[in-house]
């Protein structure tokens, strides 16, 4: 299946893009996939992915085609482009599931569908990339007022990306739902405990920091650790890792990896309705003059953005410690999801 290559294939994509998507929270999900009746469970979620992944699609296929300054245009967002219209019509070819037996192709399906978009992220950054360039050459050229001809292209990645982690929850809690797991509800952790989640993010950034810069600051986890809620722990663990990963550059940068480094903090704080999660260092803090962008994702402190990308896409599958400036604007749109 290849993505619209007509004017009907359009207007099919148009007719569901203008549809409302529905709304979803994770207590719903979690009351949904804790039924005693599994199959019929799983059959009725099928029923309503099927309806409505692709409103979601679509709404996000037309609004790639249709952005400013020809970024629509640029390679590898009309690579991502393709990639949803692709898969819009696979699920506009395949029949509502009605059995078991149709509910398990439906998943497979979804499966495989997941696994193609697990590179969106990148594609997406380096579509960023493009656009910079090209829009650098059309200002030296006279083409292009960076004030006249201002676009926020961060809250149409805001949308997108938002649009697509609520996508991936939704696919993920039905895939996940026909491998059930001890303590868990498709991915919801029923006693998910953040303090532990944060450990493992610790490990995770510590290696990375470790591999950079030969050394890694210690964190310390502070105040109501025991806690627990339902939650996706791998939401909760991308937020912990991009934040401490940053919490570590800094430190270490600020003070020298020779030096006795201060420990980075992180305050669990419980309250009657909600939860906050705090996390401090002594890296010296974002220079007052790139407030204005911090939740940007063409922002960064750590430069090179171009040069990582360009080694990413060659193969070059070594962790990076920074620079691909979507750690910040991504943590906050987990937390939103």
């Amino acid at each position: 299946i290849q993505g619209a290559e007509s004017v009907e294939d359009a207007h099919e994509i148009m007719f569901f893009s203008l549809r409302h998507a529905a709304t979803v929270t994770i207590k719903e999900m979690h009351a949904f996939g804790a039924q005693k009746n599994n199959k019929r469970a799983t059959l009725v979620a099928a029923q309503f992915l099927h309806e409505e992944l692709p409103i979601r699609i679509a709404r996000r296929a037309r609004e790639l085609k249709k952005l400013p300054h020809d970024l629509g245009e640029m390679p590898s967002i009309v690579e991502v482009r393709k990639l949803y219209e692709e898969s819009f019509f696979r699920l506009r070819r395949m029949p509502c599931p009605k059995t078991n037996q149709m509910e398990e192709e439906f998943t497979a399906m979804l499966d495989n569908m997941m696994t193609q978009h697990n590179s969106v992220q990148q594609i997406v950054a380096s579509g960023l990339q493009e656009l910079n360039d090209h829009l650098a050459s059309e200002t030296r050229a006279g083409l292009y007022n960076p004030t006249a001809d201002y676009y926020d292209f961060g809250q149409f990645l805001d949308r997108f990306y938002l649009s697509r982690v609520g996508m991936r929850v939704l696919v993920g809690q039905h895939i996940m739902l026909h491998h059930p797991q001890e303590g868990f509800i498709g991915i919801i952790q029923s006693e998910c405990q953040p303090a532990a989640v944060c450990k493992h993010a610790i490990d995770d950034a510590r290696m990375i920091c470790e591999l950079s810069y030969g050394v890694a600051p210690e964190v310390t986890l502070l105040g109501a650790t025991g806690m627990k809620l339902p939650y996706i722990p791998e939401h909760l663990h991308y937020i912990f890792f991009e934040l401490i990963k940053n919490s570590m550059r800094a430190v270490v940068e600020r003070h020298g990896p020779d030096a006795a480094l201060p420990p980075v903090e992180v305050v669990f704080a419980e309250g009657i309705e909600d939860i906050a999660i705090k996390i401090s260092d002594k890296g010296g803090g974002i220079p007052r003059s790139g407030m204005d962008r911090l939740w940007s994702y063409s922002f960064t402190t750590a430069g090179g953005t171009a040069e990582k990308i360009e080694r990413n896409k060659a193969g070059d599958k070594r962790p990076v410690m920074a620079g691909f400036a979507h750690g910040l604007p991504l943590s906050r749109i987990h937390a939103r999801a």
